[in-house]
């Protein structure tokens, strides 16, 4: 009986092992997937058709990217540009608003198990239109002027009361505009004008482009001999900008920073020790904010008395104090065509170039920067003219601007300097260098 028994089963199983795997697998309850293993990312499975160089595209034109993948069973796509999320799956479209060099990360994600994908891309402009046949060199528009506080303020161009900010616009044209070789002030730090031409100013390789013309000068008798070139360098920051949209106006998407000498590197200017020596702020602030407040009236009445605690300023790296309304400038030093209460600029500051080589408030130097800024070395030196290809971006990257259609010139040192004021940049003019016909090598 024992032996019928176990016949019986050795037989029911191989019965059961020589049916057809269908019928096999009715019988045991089983399926054909239980013999599939689950799909499991992995970072070999995803591609994109990058080409070499990495991607390339222009500003205001769509960049379009397809990822390949083998399965995209519980995948997820996600995106950053320069560290910060972007709109993006599968596919990603995306448009730049402004040129330069960014790094593109895709990341795709299956659970816990996540892999990252890294591009480049670089961001243009298209070509410059032809200069117009008869195109002036010199300023044709003016959009704004908003000079800081400071002692030429309200005479440089003069306020007549009641004018608007178009009149003094207007004045402004009228001074620097079409060759007028006239003078602005911008005031202390944060002041500022924006211009524009009735063509676009080309950007050539190896040349420089445009000039700034100021008043800067260089020191008659320094009472130290072993100084560098200084006098009076009151040096504005520039930025450009290319009128991408071709609307004739700037838009604040369009602005770029002209880096000069300081941008590069503070410590390699010739005067850098005998500042720091002196007590001076050498520092570069790229993030730098200022708010002036308006003074009592009693202060600004005609032919009010000089005074010490003038017009309030605090900064936004702690610092705060007053400007002085000194004897030789009388008329009120805040705008008196602006109707707020407080003025904020903002922007790139400087380190401090002035220093008392007198060492009794007597004997001021403003010490010239090596390149890159306006009001900072005399108009007929070759490094007061600016190449566009110093331009850079938001994050200090360099663009490849194909040309420059308006500029804005703000001053760019918070410093008082004894008897001789505030540092504020003065402009008497702009030239396009190319229309001029001369060539000036730019610098290494």
């Amino acid at each position: 009986m024992r032996k019928n028994n176990l016949f019986g089963k050795s037989v029911r199983i191989l019965t059961l092992c020589s049916l057809p795997l269908w019928a096999a697998c009715s019988l045991s309850s089983c399926s054909e997937e239980d013999d599939v293993k689950p799909y499991v990312l992995q970072q070999s499975d995803i591609t994109v058709n990058e080409p070499e160089g990495g991607f390339t595209t222009q500003v205001d034109q769509l960049l379009h990217i397809d990822v390949n993948s083998v399965n995209d069973e519980g995948l997820t796509y996600s995106w950053t540009l320069d560290g910060e999320a972007i709109p993006g799956g599968k596919t990603l479209d995306y448009m730049f608003a402004q040129g330069g060099e960014y790094t593109l990360v895709l990341t795709v994600s299956q659970g816990t198990v996540s892999y990252t994908y890294t591009f480049t891309v670089t961001v243009g402009f298209g070509e410059v239109e032809p200069t117009p046949e008869g195109a002036s060199p010199y300023i044709t528009q003016v959009f704004d002027f908003m000079p800081a506080v400071g002692q030429f303020t309200n005479t440089l161009p003069m306020y007549n009361e009641g004018d608007t900010q178009e009149d003094m616009n207007k004045k402004v044209l009228d001074a620097i505009g079409n060759n007028n070789r006239s003078m602005i002030s911008l005031g202390g730090w944060g002041g500022y004008v924006v211009v524009g031409f009735d063509h676009t100013i080309e950007n050539k390789v190896g040349l420089r482009d445009f000039r700034v013309l100021g008043n800067a000068f260089y020191a008659a008798a320094n009472p130290n001999p072993d100084a560098p070139q200084g006098g009076s360098c009151e040096p504005g920051i520039i930025m450009v900008a290319y009128d991408k949209n071709k609307d004739g106006v700037p838009n604040e998407d369009e602005w770029y920073e002209i880096a000069g000498s300081a941008h590069e590197d503070p410590t390699l200017e010739a005067w850098y020790q005998m500042a720091v020596d002196n007590g001076n702020d050498v520092n570069l602030y790229r993030d730098y904010e200022i708010t002036y407040y308006r003074p009592d009236e009693s202060m600004d009445a005609p032919l009010a008395p000089p005074v010490d605690e003038y017009i309030r300023w605090e900064d936004n790296q702690g610092n705060s104090g007053y400007k002085v309304k000194n004897v030789y400038h009388r008329q009120p030093y805040f705008p008196q065509w602006y109707e707020g209460e407080t003025l904020t600029f903002w922007g790139t500051c400087l380190p401090q170039n002035g220093i008392d080589e007198s060492g009794q408030g007597s004997y001021f130097v403003l010490y010239k920067f090596r390149y890159g800024y306006a009001d900072n070395e005399t108009n007929n030196a070759d490094d007061s003219a600016i190449d566009i290809d110093w331009a850079i971006n938001s994050k200090g990257q360099r663009v490849s601007l194909p040309g420059i259609d308006f500029i804005k010139i703000y001053c760019g040192v918070n410093q008082e300097n004894g008897w001789l004021g505030e540092c504020s940049t003065e402009v008497m003019g702009v030239e396009d260098l190319h229309l001029l016909g001369e060539e000036i090598p730019t610098r290494e």
